[in-house]
């Protein structure tokens, strides 16, 4: 992949000067500067081939007052309930302060030409929102400790240094650890998420692992299942878990849509969710609790992650919050929902 584009910030760092010192050389209003600091901020930026953005050169009082979200190139991604709960949530903070919304689809093409990155170079939108990026989206290097105003939305990433936020992963495992547990489960299976694509879904499966092992209770490899998210996967995880466990009493799914496949898989081997083996999901989506029996879930939010991080973002755009110095990173809360599919051990006949 081409090296991304020198920043306002490499620029600073190179030349040893503030952010301020270059802008106020870029825009021409550097009466009160040496000259010596003006030629080295000069060369620095020839050095890097820094190119400056309409952003750089003092433009950004003419915001374009609209922020792009960017979604895979996925089948009916827009339908699917958990980008539409975070896309309502990023248009009901951004209304509130005045912004439009433009929805990107990062099909091939518009990956390839960089769109993303024209967007904010030329003041098409203020900045960007990243949702369902995952380890396979490798292009977002091109905004490793960039200046621009980018924001991913319920993931984040150890080999960049990107802005994020998202759910309390860690915090929603524990507490589906706890629930188990106090319910006197032992025979434990686990269906989780892609981990090695997305950093949440790693999160959230060592989370649970290891509350387990606090609370005595150790869950081997051969207990943990990956799903893809999907029902149908889910179920055929489920299978697999009965398989190598005929006698587990409970089941913890790293989403309601595996969870709910999680469901079928039990039926289809006489077995009853919620009475013959305990099942907790993980999203609390609106058919959990339509579900028979409603289905035990992990609240996540979606829709207050996606209004947190549109007031974070904004809050930078604005200058409310400095990201310059390190990434913004924060996560927000996580609650445990207990319907019918969860059941004490105890009232358990083991297979």
């Amino acid at each position: 992949m081409a090296k991304s584009r020198a920043s306002i910030r490499d620029v600073a760092r190179e030349s040893g000067v503030s952010l301020t010192t270059v802008s106020l050389i870029l825009n021409k209003n550097d009466q009160r500067i040496s000259d010596p600091t003006r030629q080295r901020v000069l060369q620095a930026m020839e050095r890097l081939a820094y190119t400056p953005s309409r952003l750089a050169r003092g433009l950004p009082n003419r915001r374009a007052n609209t922020l792009a979200v960017l979604v895979p190139a996925l089948q009916n991604a827009f339908a699917d309930v958990y980008f539409g709960e975070i896309i309502s949530g990023i248009y009901e903070a951004a209304a509130t302060r005045g912004y439009r919304i433009l929805l990107e689809v990062a099909r091939r093409e518009y990956v390839r030409r960089k769109e993303y990155i024209t967007l904010l170079d030329d003041c098409s939108v203020d900045g960007i929102f990243f949702i369902g990026a995952t380890a396979e989206h490798r292009w977002l290097k091109d905004l490793d400790g960039s200046d621009r105003p980018v924001m991913i939305v319920n993931n984040h990433f150890k080999q960049w240094a990107l802005n994020w936020v998202a759910c309390d992963y860690p915090q929603a495992g524990r507490l589906a650890a706890d629930r188990l547990v106090d319910l006197g489960h032992r025979r434990i299976g686990h269906i989780c998420g892609p981990s090695d694509l997305v950093e949440t879904s790693r999160e959230l499966t060592e989370a649970f692992v290891g509350r387990l092992a606090e609370r005595g209770v150790r869950l081997g490899s051969s207990m943990i299942v990956e799903g893809k998210f999907l029902v149908d996967i889910g179920k055929l995880a489920c299978d697999e878990l009965l398989a190598r466990d005929p006698g587990l009493t409970a089941i913890f799914a790293s989403n309601d849509k595996m969870a709910i496949g999680a469901y079928q898989s039990l039926r289809a081997h006489g077995r009853q969710p919620g009475v013959d083996v305990a099942v907790i999901g993980c999203d609390d989506i609106p058919n959990a609790a339509l579900t028979e029996p409603p289905l035990s879930t992990i609240r996540l939010n979606f829709f207050e992650v996606g209004a947190t991080s549109c007031r974070a973002l904004l809050d930078m755009i604005e200058g409310k919050i400095d990201a310059d110095s390190k990434p913004y990173h924060e996560r927000t809360p996580v609650s445990m929902v207990t319907r019918g599919s969860c059941c004490e051990a105890a009232s358990i006949v083991s297979a």
